[in-house]
């Protein structure tokens, strides 16, 4: 059932951008790397008089940040339209969002010079 519920929730996701942005909604695709955005994120990191070891650096940033473009797809959906989605869909979707994209988040955060301690983490004493 859970496959089912992965299954679906993309469809649905895919759906509804499709619906909002048309044929850009293909960006949002789960398996779809929009190496494009990516692109222009790197450009946007970097500066025009960057070395080649600063525009792969900002690459890998950029990389960092567009690989998760379907699993933000799901949490925008979710957000304006919560009753299209199933318990199962949402709980199978929340699932794929945290086994891949805080990786991301963080490596792109580390490789951008900033903290990544987990401020949310409560004292063990």
């Amino acid at each position: 059932m859970l496959d089912d519920a992965h299954d679906s929730v993309r469809e649905k996701v895919q759906t509804i951008f499709t619906e909002l942005a048309g044929e850009r909604a293909r960006m949002l695709k789960d398996g779809t790397f929009p190496a494009g955005i990516t692109s222009t994120v790197t450009a946007a990191l970097s500066s025009p008089d960057a070395c080649e070891e600063q525009i792969l650096h900002a690459d890998k940033i950029a990389f960092h940040l567009t690989d998760w473009n379907a699993d933000a797809a799901f949490i925008v959906a979710l957000h304006l339209f919560p009753e299209r989605f199933t318990p199962e869909e949402i709980e199978a979707a929340v699932d794929m969002f945290l086994i891949h994209v805080p990786n991301h988040v963080v490596a792109a955060a580390r490789l951008a010079g900033h903290p990544t301690e987990d401020i949310f983490r409560e004292n063990d004493k």
